[in-house]
């Protein structure tokens, strides 16, 4: 086999792999309704005092209670009080109990949020300590597929900007999406519930997002979830949160969760990509048994 044969045959086969390699590292997803479980490390505003009473109800007003010590570290604006790193460990199709995607050396989906002010501030207390509940506005999610898990010890520093973090935001986008209203009955006004005790920072969050891009968007784009107050949208997420492993890296809190949504019909992109990478290889074979 001369040469040239030889350079043709690498050549193809290089194509072929480099078609069908993001086939292996996506997420093929099927339809149904789904859940995507994560861990995440969050930055928040804390620190809005334990006297029972409403503390207050706008951003700005919001802005001026908590000490500068107790603003979320490294937060983007004055008014950001919520933002954080995630990282998936598995996404599960309900209806069949298929496994979709589960974290492996090298497969990450790794992202970022942030972008949610606290709007809206309340302290009660009773026998067991005061705790704070907030309704916030805006807010933003971003996903990426990645080679490498996130990496917390960088902290709230890991942040170069208002959607990049070092090791996370350098990867191709799989999912953005924004939170939207409302996660309460009767509230239209906020985009995401949250709520802890003071003493232990242990407590919940929620709240309701709508799909903006990425490569797996189209796919996840169902409005399938409905809000208590009769609005549809494409993703629900709610997490729990406390104190446990955050303090030599300078997070306020760590989190797990998830965010379940829909899947209406197969997505045959991740499938296709693959079978083009096998008909590269194919036509090669064509072609040099014609020669």
């Amino acid at each position: 086999m001369n040469i040239k044969k030889i350079s043709g045959i690498a050549a193809g086969v290089a194509l072929a792999l480099s078609i069908a390699a993001p086939a292996q590292a996506a997420v093929t997803l099927t339809s149904g309704n789904y859940k995507i479980t994560f861990n995440a490390f969050d930055a928040g505003t804390v620190g809005y005092g334990n006297t029972a009473g409403t503390k207050c109800t706008n951003v700005l007003a919001c802005d001026a209670i908590p000490s500068a010590a107790n603003k979320a570290p490294n937060g983007f604006g004055p008014s950001e009080d919520t933002w954080g790193i995630f990282s998936v460990q598995s996404i599960t199709n309900l209806t069949t109990g298929q496994a979709l995607f589960t974290q492996t050396a090298g497969n990450y989906l790794t992202g970022m949020f942030g972008g949610l002010k606290d709007t809206l501030v309340s302290v009660s207390v009773d026998p067991f300590g005061a705790t704070t509940s907030i309704g916030s506005t805006g807010g933003w999610l971003n996903m990426y597929y990645n080679t490498n898990d996130y990496n917390a010890s960088f902290g709230p520093a890991g942040r170069t900007g208002e959607k990049m973090y070092t090791g996370i935001t350098g990867g191709t986008l799989a999912l953005s999406a924004d939170f939207n209203q409302s996660p309460l009955a009767g509230s239209t006004d906020y985009s995401y519930f949250s709520s802890y005790n003071n003493t232990t920072l242990a407590g919940s969050s929620q709240g309701f997002l709508d799909i903006t891009g990425g490569s797996l968007g189209a796919q996840l784009d169902s409005d399938a979830q409905p809000d208590p107050n009769g609005r549809m949208h494409d993703l629900f997420l709610k997490a729990t949160f406390g104190r446990t492993r955050v303090a030599q890296y300078g997070w306020t809190v760590d989190a797990t969760g998830d965010v379940q949504g829909a899947v209406d019909v197969p997505e045959p992109g991740s499938l296709a990509l693959l079978g083009l990478g096998f008909a590269g290889l194919a036509g090669l074979r064509r072609r040099r048994a014609a020669k």
